[in-house]
């Protein structure tokens, strides 16, 4: 767009305060896109501090959740774009969806079938397998080792390695 290029290479007035429009053409470190994201940012704090919200977070905190949020609008955006077809001609605005709802429906099959699968066999070895992980970690605490280890924290143990060596 030509108000993105007079803001990134001329002396451009920037993004509309009013209607704040990401350049979704490129990434959330461009001058543009990161004007923007400077503006949400102040608006966030703004409003944190007249709300009084019951926890305060840094500004790097905010701007690493806009720019994931500006990421996966990016995402959703570049799939939603026309693909060349076969032919060597750009689908159309119906091709599009019906590629968009297909790409849907298999990942929710996926997920049916996963779920299918852990509800139907929740005896499954990979199950007692995580059963018995958790109960390890809740026996070994926040320190990593079991109560009965800690006595021999400082003690050198000598660890013998039988080779095995094939022409003897």
């Amino acid at each position: 767009r030509e108000d993105v290029y007079s803001y990134e290479y001329e002396d451009g007035p920037g993004p509309d305060l009013k209607n704040l429009t990401f350049d979704l053409k490129n990434g959330s470190k461009t001058p543009w896109n990161s004007k923007i994201i400077d503006v949400l940012l102040e608006e966030i704090q703004k409003r944190c501090n007249e709300e009084k919200w019951p926890f305060q977070r840094s500004e790097a905190y905010f701007r690493e959740i806009l720019q994931d949020r500006y990421k996966r609008l990016r995402t959703i955006w570049t799939a939603t774009q026309p693909k060349v077809t076969a032919k060597g001609i750009l689908e159309t605005p119906i091709e599009v969806e019906k590629r968009l709802i297909t790409k849907k429906d298999e990942t929710l099959k996926v997920t049916r079938q996963t779920m299918h699968r852990r509800n139907v066999c929740p005896q499954s070895p990979d199950n007692f397998t995580w059963r018995w992980l958790q109960r390890l970690i809740r026996t070994l605490g926040e320190g990593g080792m079991s109560s009965e280890e800690s006595d021999v924290e400082n003690d050198i143990e000598t660890v013998l390695r039988v080779k095995n060596m094939t022409w003897r």
